[in-house]
């Protein structure tokens, strides 16, 4: 079945669309640029002032915006916070899938999984901040999808820490190992840098032989 575009009831065929599409697309892809500066502006004010001081106009004029020109890339303030906050939990779930699809040890599941949450943090890492800061300030709707997110990403955790369990390379409660474990990965946005001279697959290392290869549990 052939394409074809429509203007007041008269039909194009695929040549004729297909120019109006090349007038089209790069106004899509400025519309798509300019929304990823506003969520970028977004993130570095609500984590440098709070989501709550935060306003509309400052996110706007962080990238020479009128105000009122960021409704036509987001209906609501909320929005915004929203979309700031699924972009790090979406690159944490991400990150967790490759883990597990690429691992094929117990061990190497979790060294990939640290590796992989690291990258993530760090590539998100106003984003991030703004999740473990911010999500009081969501909407019960928009917290539920957040929740869904965060739940996918607790599962891969899970999983692998129950089979390095079995395996015996570590010990103790999965839910209490794994809250441990991302605590620590997410404190590292107070102090990591990789001008310090540590990689961050270094520092995935690092966590994984400091959690893993101790005590009675080594193997």
């Amino acid at each position: 079945m052939g394409l074809s575009a429509r203007d007041g009831g008269k039909a194009f065929g695929r040549g004729e669309a297909s120019r109006l599409a090349s007038y089209t697309s790069p106004m899509k892809m400025d519309d798509s640029a300019r929304r990823q500066e506003l969520l970028a502006s977004a993130a570095r004010l609500f984590r440098d002032v709070g989501y709550p001081r935060a306003t509309v106009r400052d996110i706007a004029k962080a990238v020479g915006m009128q105000s009122g020109s960021i409704f036509y890339y987001f209906k609501t303030k909320e929005d915004i916070l929203l979309e700031v906050m699924e972009t790090a939990m979406r690159a944490f779930v991400l990150a967790g899938q490759r883990a597990l699809e690429q691992a094929k040890t117990p061990r190497e599941k979790l060294r990939l999984l640290f590796a992989g949450h690291l990258e993530a943090l760090h590539g998100t890492r106003d984003e991030t901040a703004v999740v473990l800061s911010e999500w009081r300030n969501l909407a019960p709707k928009s917290r539920r999808r957040m929740v869904k997110l965060r739940d996918q990403v607790d599962s891969m955790w899970d999983e692998a820490l129950h089979e390095a369990v079995a395996a015996g390379m570590v010990q103790g409660d999965v839910r209490l190992l794994r809250l441990a474990m991302l605590g620590s990965l997410n404190w590292s946005l107070q102090w990591y840098s990789p001008k310090g001279g540590l990689s961050i697959q270094d520092l995935a290392d690092r966590f994984v032989d400091f959690y893993v290869d101790v005590g009675p549990a080594k193997r």
